[in-house]
């Protein structure tokens, strides 16, 4: 099993949780990947250049892949799982901290509105929202919009703020979470049709 671990804005593999979080899986035997990305200069965001980087590092997603992306990491994973080709789908797609949008009009190309969720829902098996109520940055509503745009579980932390600290044990227990859980159905299954 893969676990990707997807850095926000102006932010990096070696800040906030990710540490912690990689040392713990990798203790428990599973490879980690933590891309580096260009995400430091809102200003000059290049998309594209973002994309070749996760690609570059990621590669293609396997069916045993776990992705999880912080703040605004979370967005770029899930225009990673929408631009890449597959042959797989994905075990997990985890959101901590992710907002639905923000105002700067240069990274408005990573939000929701223009990313296709009917879409994208079908392509990981899993999708799972991760906010904290007490969020300042990104408020507690933007994690109940993604939740209901993916037909995710949202797990809802109180006293977390951003999770720019170095250690959340919810995250942990979520990612041990999903790795037990065996996907024996296709992507989607048991989900309300919503076109019957």
């Amino acid at each position: 099993m893969r676990i990707i671990l997807v850095h926000g804005f102006k932010a990096s593999p070696q800040m906030n949780f990710h540490p912690w979080l990689a040392g713990e899986l990798r203790k428990a035997g599973y490879e980690v990947v933590t891309p580096i990305l260009p995400l430091s200069d809102g200003e000059n965001f290049d998309l594209t250049l973002v994309m070749e980087k996760m690609k570059e590092q990621v590669g293609y997603l396997k069916s045993d892949d776990i992705l999880l992306g912080h703040s605004l990491g979370g967005l770029i994973a899930l225009r990673y799982l929408e631009s890449i080709e597959m042959t797989q789908t994905p075990h997990a797609m985890v959101l901590v901290g992710a907002p639905w949008k923000v105002s700067r009009p240069e990274l408005r190309p990573l939000f929701m509105a223009d990313l296709d969720a009917d879409v994208l829902m079908w392509k990981a098996r899993e999708f799972v929202i991760i906010h904290s109520k007490d969020d300042t940055l990104v408020p507690f509503e933007h994690g109940e919009r993604l939740a209901e745009a993916l037909k995710a579980r949202l797990v809802v932390t109180t006293g977390d703020d951003h999770y720019m600290g170095e250690r959340y044990p919810v995250l942990l227990e979520e990612i041990n979470r999903l790795i037990s859980i065996p996907h024996i159905f296709e992507p989607g299954e048991g989900l309300p049709d919503d076109f019957s």
